[in-house]
């Protein structure tokens, strides 16, 4: 329900005791679970990103030395569409942007999904270790991947194509 409120009407029109009322709990209880707004966007973000990472897939891939797997990976990352999500992760940044501990849990989200597209990147280019060059792919796929969000939730836009082609000459190189 608190997902579905931050999406509805933003984080700071989102009280606990709307949390609460409208989720059928006694705001003492939900305190007890969440003392705070922030620890609750903290499970939300942490859930999301268990769901968004797929370490499963990723790691077979890396294990598997899957190249195809790995590429699917990361063009599944920067392409999916969700549409509520989308929102979500726009609120909760501008939040991070004016709120220090919606900011660390977002840097720490950011760092996990960095070393993991890095070893991604790693992996494309056969080695099991992570250099600096596979964490600048990794940053520059975070850019078009941030960026693919934003206008997909502010434009409605389908950012797929567009998308797999960035991903494929960050990965081949540019056409000729």
């Amino acid at each position: 329900m608190a997902r579905q409120l931050f999406i509805e009407r933003g984080f700071h029109a989102t009280g606990i005791a709307l949390i609460a009322k409208l989720s059928g709990v006694a705001v003492q209880q939900l305190y007890r679970d969440f003392p705070s707004k922030e620890d609750i966007i903290a499970a939300i973000v942490a859930e999301d990103c268990d769901r968004f990472a797929d370490l499963a897939t990723l790691n077979s891939a890396l294990a598997d030395d899957d190249r195809g797997g790995l590429r699917k990976w990361l063009e599944s990352a920067a392409s999916r569409k969700d549409n509520e999500n989308d929102r979500l992760f726009l609120e909760i940044a501008a939040e991070a942007s004016r709120n220090e501990r919606i900011h660390s849990i977002f840097s720490d989200i950011r760092r996990l999904m960095s070393d993991n597209i890095s070893r991604a990147f790693a992996g494309l280019a056969g080695s099991d270790t992570v250099q600096d060059e596979h964490r600048l792919l990794s940053e520059a796929f975070m850019i078009v991947t941030i960026g693919s969000t934003c206008t997909r939730a502010l434009h409605q836009a389908d950012t797929h194509l567009a998308g797999t082609k960035l991903i494929s000459c960050l990965i081949d190189g540019v056409p000729r």
